[in-house]
């Protein structure tokens, strides 16, 4: 079985539905979603593959009610096929007791089912549809090291690394990584953009014209590395675009891009100013 444990989301296919029930729902109105969702499933199984069916109806039940739409027809067709005990035979040629988990399981999840569910609400999805920056953009960024830990295993010193607060480093966005979310809905796509760091720390906020000769710090990959494609760490250091350079960009494919600045990431092992210190005064990522 393509299963961990007797949770209703414990296997490879409510994880593998999971993206597409968002995507889904978001877009559609539920009974336009659910037809689109069962077309989609049927490519690959249908209720003769017991194990994958329940797999399948129950992640659907589950993420329905947790958003505040379950239908009277799917909450019914899942209580259903938890009574006829549909899919459990797989169990049973676990043991006992493998099977007996289940069965709690699905007695639990049927009470859920039948308890008024939550009101319903917006469906979010953890991803990025839109690139920030144009390819080329100068994108200067004040570094904030004032109020962040000082990472234990830096050697630049905590004093050098407070000294460095509101000086300036600069990236060029060289394109985006994009990857599709959804194969019921292929529009959607994923963006994570990708830049290049310039090797050279400002004091003052830079024009485009000093960084004719700076080059890029290397990455495993040549230049180039991927960072979300959301503004709000960009905000907070304060970014300006100082220009547009599209010349020598290097090629881009969705293979390529070391992620090494974590923005949102502030602990005492390290944290994104830490990290571009690091990559810029040692000419290098890789230690």
């Amino acid at each position: 079985m393509g299963t961990w444990n007797a949770s209703i989301n414990g296997n490879d296919t409510a994880q593998d539905l999971k993206s597409e029930y968002q995507a889904t729902f978001l877009y559609n109105d539920v009974e336009k979603a659910l037809a689109k969702i069962d077309s989609y499933v049927r490519r690959t199984f249908d209720e003769s593959d017991e194990e994958e069916w329940a797999n399948y109806y129950y992640s659907l039940a589950d993420f329905m009610w947790k958003c505040g739409i379950l239908t009277d027809a799917v909450r019914n067709q899942a209580i259903g096929m938890i009574d006829s005990g549909f899919g459990l035979d797989i169990w049973a040629a676990e043991g006992n007791g493998v099977l007996n988990k289940r069965k709690k399981v699905l007695a639990e999840f049927r009470e859920k089912l039948l308890s008024p569910q939550p009101p319903k609400k917006k469906i979010r999805l953890s991803i990025h549809m839109k690139p920030i920056f144009q390819t080329g953009d100068l994108i200067a960024l004040q570094l904030k090291t004032l109020d962040k830990h000082y990472p234990v295993h830096s050697q630049l010193g905590e004093q050098n690394f407070r000294n460095y607060d509101g000086k300036y480093i600069v990236l060029r966005k060289v394109g985006d990584k994009v990857s599709q979310y959804s194969y019921i809905e292929p529009e959607l796509k994923d963006y994570w953009a990708m830049f290049q760091l310039y090797n050279k720390i400002f004091d003052e906020c830079p024009v485009a014209e000093q960084l004719k000769n700076v080059p890029y710090v290397p990455t495993r990959d040549n230049t180039t590395f991927t960072s979300e494609s959301s503004l709000f760490h960009f905000k907070k250091r304060n970014f300006r675009v100082i220009g547009n350079n599209q010349d020598d960009l290097p090629e881009i494919s969705n293979r390529n891009g070391l992620s090494f600045v974590f923005w949102g990431i502030d602990t005492q092992w390290g944290n994104p100013e830490s990290d571009i210190l690091r990559a810029i005064l040692s000419d290098s990522i890789l230690d």
